[in-house]
């Protein structure tokens, strides 16, 4: 393949998912069953190397890809950084029964008296569904709880008021106790809880223990983005990653600074982000300034990919103008939609578009048709991500990865 700064032979890649009890080897795992796809749709070849471990949190892969396209072999070595969070969701999810629901009322209340609640209405009526789905569970649980205790209690014999009232206390504990088995752990309703609370404590900064870990990625940032072993440098947020990549990406400035010196290849890229959740948030200032300094300072761009299908992500919006920082970028916000009907074969959307949760996780997924977006192609194939961005449009949607870079490049000349 002739040789073009388009092209990418090194890679760094620093990855943040969802609020997930994910371990590294089962993420790794499920990122070995996607590339399978990647190199059937492709004709590509991936090659995993053994874990690294960073801190214990901070988990590399390295991958070595190679292929064909319009009769250029091409090869990419991607140093895939996975940062883990299981620790932290598990040890949230350890807690009392009573401790989560206190925690959730409490981010919950935060929310609506603060107005982002109705944020969320104004910039993204899908994604205040997702917000208000476990309140909204939990109230369904209690009431129909109730109702059916009450008429329990009145099939009794009604000449024992006692003895009916017991009755039904018994069979409203009964039906509590099989919603909270039954429906609110089956259908992610306490995972759910569990999350906001982690964000209301995250974005009012009273999660320590997430502060280290962002502290420990923006230092591997910076290793990578200060030497010249990568052609490209990319930071990857997935749903509430969004959030969590972008205070990652913003603290290597506020810990380094001389990364503003530094001629700068790094981009963030936010796919399915709740990013919003923290940046519209009242009490979030030092995340918006900290997210200002770091496009201000540095031509660090930031992308994002978002779809209509998913419920967890702001659709139609631009994030960097919702907080106000879009004036002071040096390279303006791009956003790009996604059609999950494109990624797929009809038979697979026929079976997954009323999950939103697997629509939600098709971002991190391989496709099985050939289109623009395709997430093992950004991460492990030749092309780099602004390119793919800025000259791999629809009229390109068989080969949008790589599409003949030397040929393009000489239609530009």
């Amino acid at each position: 393949m002739t040789s073009n700064s388009n092209s990418v032979k090194r890679r760094a890649v620093f990855f943040v998912g969802g609020f997930d009890p994910k371990s590294p080897d089962e993420f790794y795992s499920r990122m070995d069953r996607e590339n399978q796809r990647f190199e059937q749709l492709w004709g590509a070849n991936v090659a995993r190397q053994k874990l690294e471990s960073h801190d214990d949190d901070i988990v590399r892969c390295r991958f070595e890809t190679a292929g064909e396209d319009y009769g250029h072999a091409w090869s990419t070595r991607t140093d895939f950084n996975f940062m883990t969070l299981d620790d932290i969701v598990l040890k949230d999810f350890a807690r009392p029964l009573r401790v989560r629901l206190w925690r959730y009322a409490k981010a919950f209340a935060d929310y609506m008296l603060s107005g982002t609640a109705f944020k969320f209405v104004r910039h993204g009526w899908r994604f205040s569904i997702y917000f208000f789905y476990p309140a909204l569970m939990m109230l369904a649980s209690m009431v129909v709880s109730l109702w059916v205790g009450s008429l329990t209690g009145e099939l009794v014999d009604s000449t024992q008021p006692i003895f009916s009232l017991v009755v039904a206390a018994i069979a409203f504990l009964a039906l509590i106790v099989g919603c909270y088995h039954l429906i609110l752990k089956r259908y992610h309703v306490l995972h759910l809880a569990d999350l906001w609370s982690f964000s209301r404590e995250f974005l009012h900064r009273r999660r320590g223990d997430m502060d280290d870990k962002l502290d420990r990625l923006a230092d591997r940032i910076f290793q990578a983005v200060s030497g010249d072993d990568y052609d490209e440098v990319l930071t990857i947020g997935h749903s509430t990653g969004g959030a969590l990549i972008l205070d990652a990406s913003a603290r290597v400035l506020e810990r380094h600074p001389e990364f503003a010196d530094l001629e700068n290849n790094l981009t963030v890229l936010t796919i399915g982000s709740t990013g919003l959740k923290i940046g519209m948030h009242p009490s979030a200032g030092w995340f918006r300034d900290r997210l200002e300094k770091l496009f201000s300072q540095t031509p660090t761009r930031w992308l994002e990919y978002q779809c209509i299908m998913d419920i967890i992500n702001f659709y139609r919006t631009v994030p960097s103008e919702i907080m106000g920082i879009d004036k002071s970028m040096q390279h303006p916000m791009v956003t790009k939609r996604v059609q999950i009907s494109a990624l797929v074969e009809p038979e697979v959307y026929k079976r997954i578009k009323s999950n939103f949760f697997r629509v939600h996780y098709q971002f991190v997924f391989g496709n099985t048709r050939k289109y623009i977006y395709d997430f093992p192609a950004i991460c492990f194939g030749p092309a780099k991500l602004m390119w793919r961005i800025l000259y791999g449009g629809k009229s390109r949607l068989e080969n949008p990865f790589m599409d003949n870079l030397s040929g393009i490049e000489e239609e530009r000349k």
